[in-house]
Protein backbone atom coordinates (compact mmCIF):
# COMPACT_ATOMS: atom_id res chain seq x y z
CA UNK A 1 0.00 0.00 0.00
CA UNK A 2 2.82 2.67 0.20
CA UNK A 3 3.02 2.17 -3.59
CA UNK A 4 -0.09 3.70 -3.96
CA UNK A 5 -1.15 6.68 -5.57
CA UNK A 6 -4.92 9.08 -5.54
CA UNK A 7 -5.45 7.42 -8.90
CA UNK A 8 -5.15 3.84 -7.52
CA UNK A 9 -7.60 4.89 -4.57
CA UNK A 10 -11.51 4.37 -4.88
CA UNK A 11 -13.81 7.44 -3.85
CA UNK A 12 -15.77 5.37 -2.38
CA UNK A 13 -14.02 3.57 0.54
CA UNK A 14 -14.04 6.97 3.04
CA UNK A 15 -11.53 6.45 5.12
CA UNK A 16 -8.74 4.23 2.72
CA UNK A 17 -8.34 7.81 0.89
CA UNK A 18 -7.30 10.03 3.97
CA UNK A 19 -4.53 6.68 4.93
CA UNK A 20 -3.89 6.22 1.41
CA UNK A 21 -2.78 10.31 1.80
CA UNK A 22 -1.12 10.34 4.45
CA UNK A 23 1.34 7.19 3.85
CA UNK A 24 2.27 8.74 0.55
CA UNK A 25 6.17 9.87 0.26
CA UNK A 26 5.57 11.73 -3.05
CA UNK A 27 6.87 15.14 -2.59
CA UNK A 28 8.20 14.74 0.67
CA UNK A 29 11.86 15.36 -0.19
CA UNK A 30 10.67 19.05 -1.74
CA UNK A 31 8.53 19.77 1.03
CA UNK A 32 11.36 19.18 3.54
CA UNK A 33 14.08 21.04 1.46
CA UNK A 34 12.07 23.95 1.52
CA UNK A 35 11.56 23.79 5.26
CA UNK A 36 15.24 23.60 5.72
CA UNK A 37 17.03 25.50 2.77
CA UNK A 38 15.81 29.23 3.67
CA UNK A 39 17.52 28.38 7.04
CA UNK A 40 20.55 26.93 5.53
CA UNK A 41 20.89 30.27 3.84
CA UNK A 42 20.36 32.48 6.27
CA UNK A 43 23.26 30.56 8.36
CA UNK A 44 25.58 30.60 5.25
CA UNK A 45 25.04 34.45 5.01
CA UNK A 46 25.23 34.81 8.45
CA UNK A 47 28.98 33.50 8.86
CA UNK A 48 30.03 35.33 5.37
CA UNK A 49 28.63 38.57 7.18
CA UNK A 50 29.62 38.38 10.49
CA UNK A 51 33.05 36.94 9.11
CA UNK A 52 33.85 39.92 7.04
CA UNK A 53 32.77 42.26 10.26
CA UNK A 54 35.87 40.48 12.44
CA UNK A 55 38.04 41.00 8.83
CA UNK A 56 37.05 44.73 9.22
CA UNK A 57 37.39 45.02 12.65
CA UNK A 58 40.95 43.32 12.74
CA UNK A 59 42.19 45.64 10.25
CA UNK A 60 41.02 48.49 11.81
CA UNK A 61 43.01 47.87 15.20
CA UNK A 62 46.26 46.70 12.51
CA UNK A 63 45.66 50.22 10.76
CA UNK A 64 44.89 52.27 13.97
CA UNK A 65 48.40 50.63 15.57
CA UNK A 66 50.16 50.66 12.40
CA UNK A 67 49.98 54.38 12.46
CA UNK A 68 50.20 55.37 15.91
CA UNK A 69 53.10 53.91 15.68
CA UNK A 70 54.10 55.91 12.59
CA UNK A 71 53.19 58.88 14.47
CA UNK A 72 54.94 58.03 17.80
CA UNK A 73 58.09 57.61 15.75
CA UNK A 74 57.66 61.15 14.17
CA UNK A 75 57.28 60.01 10.70
CA UNK A 76 53.54 61.22 10.70
CA UNK A 77 51.81 63.77 10.55
CA UNK A 78 48.38 64.64 11.92
CA UNK A 79 47.01 65.46 8.73
CA UNK A 80 48.38 62.97 7.01
CA UNK A 81 47.10 60.32 9.25
CA UNK A 82 43.54 59.85 8.92
CA UNK A 83 44.64 59.26 5.20
CA UNK A 84 46.99 56.28 6.05
CA UNK A 85 44.63 54.59 8.14
CA UNK A 86 42.10 54.89 5.65
CA UNK A 87 44.56 52.93 3.27
CA UNK A 88 44.64 49.99 5.62
CA UNK A 89 40.94 49.33 5.93
CA UNK A 90 38.53 47.36 3.72
CA UNK A 91 37.02 48.88 0.32
CA UNK A 92 33.90 48.69 1.63
CA UNK A 93 34.30 50.24 5.00
CA UNK A 94 37.29 53.08 4.03
CA UNK A 95 34.90 55.98 3.42
CA UNK A 96 32.43 55.17 6.37
CA UNK A 97 34.92 54.84 9.14
CA UNK A 98 35.05 57.66 11.68
CA UNK A 99 38.77 59.10 12.35
CA UNK A 100 40.00 60.74 15.20
CA UNK A 101 43.81 61.90 15.58
CA UNK A 102 44.82 63.42 19.03
CA UNK A 103 47.90 64.23 20.97
CA UNK A 104 48.34 65.35 24.68
CA UNK A 105 51.38 67.67 24.21
CA UNK A 106 52.46 68.06 20.53
CA UNK A 107 55.25 70.35 21.59
CA UNK A 108 56.91 68.17 24.49
CA UNK A 109 58.09 64.78 23.15
CA UNK A 110 58.48 63.69 26.90
CA UNK A 111 55.20 63.46 27.58
CA UNK A 112 53.51 63.22 24.26
CA UNK A 113 50.59 60.66 23.59
CA UNK A 114 49.32 59.95 20.17
CA UNK A 115 46.03 58.64 20.18
CA UNK A 116 43.75 57.14 17.32
CA UNK A 117 40.31 55.97 17.95
CA UNK A 118 38.47 54.38 14.94
CA UNK A 119 34.48 54.14 15.02
CA UNK A 120 32.20 52.21 12.54
CA UNK A 121 28.88 51.20 12.32
CA UNK A 122 28.79 47.46 12.24
CA UNK A 123 26.55 47.24 8.80
CA UNK A 124 29.18 50.12 7.50
CA UNK A 125 32.00 47.35 8.10
CA UNK A 126 30.48 44.56 5.66
CA UNK A 127 29.60 44.21 2.05
CA UNK A 128 26.57 42.58 2.67
CA UNK A 129 24.26 43.60 5.47
CA UNK A 130 21.70 41.81 5.94
CA UNK A 131 22.14 40.54 10.17
CA UNK A 132 24.34 43.46 11.07
CA UNK A 133 20.68 45.55 10.29
CA UNK A 134 18.38 43.97 12.72
CA UNK A 135 20.74 44.52 15.58
CA UNK A 136 23.01 47.89 14.96
CA UNK A 137 26.03 48.38 17.07
CA UNK A 138 29.18 50.01 16.53
CA UNK A 139 33.08 49.12 16.37
CA UNK A 140 35.18 51.04 17.93
CA UNK A 141 39.08 50.66 18.59
CA UNK A 142 41.84 52.76 20.28
CA UNK A 143 45.45 52.69 20.14
CA UNK A 144 47.59 54.95 22.44
CA UNK A 145 51.21 55.35 22.30
CA UNK A 146 54.27 57.26 24.02
CA UNK A 147 56.11 59.22 21.49
CA UNK A 148 59.82 58.59 21.34
CA UNK A 149 62.79 60.71 21.72
CA UNK A 150 64.02 61.77 18.38
CA UNK A 151 67.55 60.27 17.71
CA UNK A 152 70.18 62.44 18.56
CA UNK A 153 73.78 61.31 17.80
Amino acid sequence: MVGMTLTNVSAGRGGADVTALIRCRRGAAAAELALVLPLLTSLILAVFEYGSVVYSYSLMQFGANRVARTMAINRLTDSDAREAVRSYLPGWARDDVAVAVSQTAPDDPNANLVSVRLQVEAQDATPLPLLTRAVPWRLSTTVTMKQELPYVD
